[in-house]
């Protein structure tokens, strides 16, 4: 039971190592304003550099929009991969109880990929509403392109 409570704190940790990848990419693919993978110059190429354009990335633009946006998606993908898993299975239910044991790996795994969907499930619902209050013309392929 120990190793399933040390997995808890895996998941987590490697979940929100994740996120904290994939958050400016996927800044990119929703708003497509340049953001981009951390070894390519994360915000660097973003349009919020150019002063002549009209309409700036939402997350990168405003600190608050994107603090509450990115805030509340790491929080879900961190507390989804940290929450108990309810397997609904009760030892006394089986003559093969002791034998029956939860792979640690397996275990981490469907932790980690619960929490990476909840992060990517809030961030682009926040995402989405962060662009709409801000009337940024561009979401991920519901627009031509970014002004």
């Amino acid at each position: 039971m120990r190793e399933l409570r040390l997995a808890r704190y895996q998941a987590g940790i490697y979940t929100l190592l994740i996120m904290l990848v994939l958050i400016t990419p996927l800044c990119g693919l929703l708003f497509n304003c340049g953001c981009t993978w951390p070894w390519q110059g994360l915000e660097s190429h973003c349009n919020i550099h150019q002063p002549e354009t009209v309409h700036q990335c939402p997350w990168c633009v405003s600190v608050l929009m994107g603090a509450i946006s990115c805030g509340l998606a790491f929080w879900a993908g961190f507390v989804l991969a940290m929450k108990p898993i309810k397997s609904g299975y009760d030892v006394r239910d089986s003559a093969m109880a002791g034998v029956q044991k939860i792979s640690i790996a397996t275990e981490l795994s469907k932790r980690v990929v619960v929490g990476i969907l909840g992060f990517l499930v809030v961030a682009v619902i926040t995402g989405w509403l962060s662009g709409y209050v801000q009337e940024y013309p561009y979401f991920f392929l519901l627009s031509g392109g970014a002004v």
